[in-house]
């Protein structure tokens, strides 16, 4: 079985947030299970790669080429697109992203037609599902895909019966992710407590009802993780290995951390986007308290503006309690996932969540809110708390009780758990045989 991974990012090559994780592990956890699986990507603008070809496709009723790259790395091959508008710095935040990731997509069923099955990712590629033989994965149900209809059907080139028929049709505009949940074969999204979740107004984003009528083909694959690549026993970024079994230099990990911070223990640390999704505002409104009570806090991230200028205030104001990195830099988050006192996820909705099996894998337990996939991997009381209530004092008595019931413990049950891709890779090729009928 050939199957062709198509997204706007994956790791190591291109990477924003969980998603690039996801789809740099998962082709690599098939392949024993006899699943070929490639990447397909923009050509990101810093990318290098060696060109093997062309594509030819239409655009806006016209032919357009865009050359064709390939690089393997950790054994996956990855193909990269270069169609017009991707050799910018950032992979989303233009006013163009609409029209850029059409034709990336228009670009990318010409490339599927040698493969067996696509597996397509988010709103970028659902076009693809009303081409070739498709599995739709939703990371966020919150990033849809919105464009107006005339440019989409001009650029395309469909019929305009989609819309009328509603297919496409969301409150006057196309909706590209309601055209991959439409017309994919099979839908999967990355825990089976969102796949629940997204059937419900609450969190269903307007998409609930489609979502609904399409249920006999969602599924919920909770993500793993890429254990090589997450593994305290030999990162390259900490500064002495350890385990479960023998976790001594989880205190050099401390050590390096405090220094590096310059934050005295018990330290609270959140690493990822700037997203209010990710509950940050809950963090801001219980930070007078939890510095009162002797905590201090990491965050580190880029993202929305407003939260990054609260948090600069707060480490002005506070500037031995708090330190923001507003950065995306791989050695400290590694750093921080093995040296605070413990990660904080207070998400008002999580589809999978990456950060706290992380964190888990590193021994630092998580207090997380319980949404999605984040009450499918921590262990309340056992492995890390959960709190209900979205509200800075649902936050705070959290973190007490975990605390209160035994961090280093918890941290070390926490490292039990198995997160890898094994069993997760062997849900998605029974649901690919599915697709495939």
């Amino acid at each position: 079985m050939r199957v062709l991974h198509v997204a706007p990012e994956a790791y190591p090559l291109a990477k924003v947030g969980g998603l690039a994780d996801v789809v740099g592990a998962l082709p690599k956890a098939l392949r024993p299970l006899g699943v070929e699986a490639h990447v397909l990507l923009p050509w990101h603008g810093g990318l290098e790669a060696r060109r093997v070809g062309e594509v030819a496709f239409a655009f806006f009723g016209r032919e357009e080429r865009a050359p064709l790259g390939e690089r393997v790395e950790g054994g996956v091959r990855f193909l990269l697109l270069g169609v017009e508008g991707f050799g910018r710095e950032r992979i989303y935040g233009y006013p163009d992203d609409a029209e850029r990731y059409l034709r990336f997509a228009l670009a990318a069923k010409e490339v599927a037609r040698g493969y067996d099955l696509v597996h397509a990712h988010d709103w970028t590629a659902a076009l693809l599902a009303l081409y070739a033989p498709t599995v739709y994965t939703i990371h966020n149900l919150a990033h849809q895909g919105l464009v107006d209809p005339a440019p989409f059907f001009h650029w395309t080139g469909l019929p305009w019966t989609l819309f009328h028929m509603e297919a496409l049709e969301f409150y006057g505009r196309v909706n590209l992710m309601k055209g991959g949940i439409v017309f994919a074969r099979r839908v999967t999204t990355v825990s089976p407590s969102y796949a629940e979740e997204i059937k419900t107004p609450e969190f269903g984003m307007g998409l609930d009802g489609v979502l609904r009528r399409h249920a006999g083909k969602l599924v919920g694959i909770l993500n793993g993780l890429d254990t090589e690549v997450f593994d305290p026993g030999k990162d390259p970024y900490l500064p002495a290995p350890y385990t479960r079994e023998d976790p001594s230099g989880k205190a050099r990990a401390k050590e390096a951390f405090r220094e590096r911070t310059g934050l005295r223990p018990p330290v609270l640390a959140y690493v990822g986007r700037l997203d209010y999704q990710k509950g940050l505002d809950l963090v801001l409104k219980a930070l007078p308290r939890l510095l009162e009570m002797g905590f201090r806090l990491y965050v580190q991230g880029v993202g929305d503006e407003g939260l990054q200028e609260a948090f600069l205030r707060a480490e002005e104001e506070n500037p031995e309690g708090i330190r923001f990195l507003p950065a995306y830099d791989e050695a400290m988050a590694r750093l921080a996932y093995a040296g605070a006192e413990a990660v904080l996820v207070p998400s008002r909705f999580e589809p999978c969540g990456l950060v706290q099996m992380i964190a888990s894998r590193y021994g630092t337990p998580p207090v997380a809110r319980a949404v999605g996939g984040l009450k499918d991997t921590v262990e309340d009381g056992r492995t890390g708390v959960l709190f209900e209530t979205y509200h800075p004092e649902g936050l705070l008595y959290g973190v007490l009780r975990l605390f209160r019931l035994g961090v280093e413990e918890m941290g070390l049950r926490a490292m039990e758990k198995d997160f890898s891709w094994e069993g997760p890779a062997r849900a998605y090729r029974e649901v690919y045989r599915e697709a495939l009928g």
